[in-house]
């Protein structure tokens, strides 16, 4: 054999080999990951996967603000953040834009009710736990627990444009609404309730057009 068909095959199959170890080691430190992922929920059952996740991309973005602020060349480019490993091992990218960047789509809720006659405004209440309303917790602007926005001249309110305060984190809440005067009696609440996201889930990290 031509001695530099053999220096080829055997550079080839260096090249496998490292490639092969290079997934094997990928693989191994993508089990620890998943293994320590798992772990840190075990051991700290108070923490909510969402909030770890929703602190790690708020810590990222802020990285990158800071990023941006410091360089004065505009560019266009894409920067992926450190993949996420999910429990099952798989990874997801958070992907970052330049100035300019795709916010991502929010789709907003609407809150209505009828209108009251005799009501010159409505008041609306919003809490995660079902017993506030209960007749013996609930006392309207003074119930603990409870956050409220008064509405006037309109019957409506879009959430989470018409009530920044409104909770961010992710789940079902309850909503009353009640009637108020001009002096100030309110009606017992109407209560409604349903689900609320305002995040929006990442990008695909890989793609391809085949």
């Amino acid at each position: 054999m031509d001695h530099k068909a053999k220096v080829g095959i055997d550079m080839k199959s260096d090249e496998s080999k490292r490639e092969v170890t290079f997934l094997f080691v990928r693989q191994q430190m993508r089990e620890e990951m998943v293994l320590a992922w798992g772990d840190f929920f075990e051991k700290n059952p108070g923490k909510k996967e969402e909030d770890i996740w929703r602190r790690i991309e708020e810590r990222l973005r802020s990285k990158q603000d800071s990023k941006e602020q410091g360089e004065t060349v505009p560019s266009v480019k894409l920067t992926l953040s450190e993949k996420r490993l999910n429990r099952n091992g798989s990874t997801e990218a958070n992907v970052l834009r330049r100035s300019g960047k795709i916010a991502p789509l929010i789709l907003k809720r609407r809150i209505w009710w009828e209108l009251v006659l005799g009501a010159s405004s409505y008041v609306v209440y919003v809490t995660k736990d079902r017993t506030v309303f209960e007749p013996d917790h609930f006392s309207w602007e003074t119930t603990p627990g409870i956050i409220s926005k008064l509405i006037v001249g309109k019957t409506e309110l879009v959430i989470p444009d018409g009530w920044p305060e409104f909770p961010k984190e992710s789940g079902t809440y309850y909503i009353g609404i009640t009637s108020r005067d001009d002096i100030g009696n309110q009606s017992a609440p109407l209560l409604l309730s349903g689900l609320f996201r305002f995040f929006a889930p990442p990008a695909p990290s890989r793609g391809g057009i085949e």
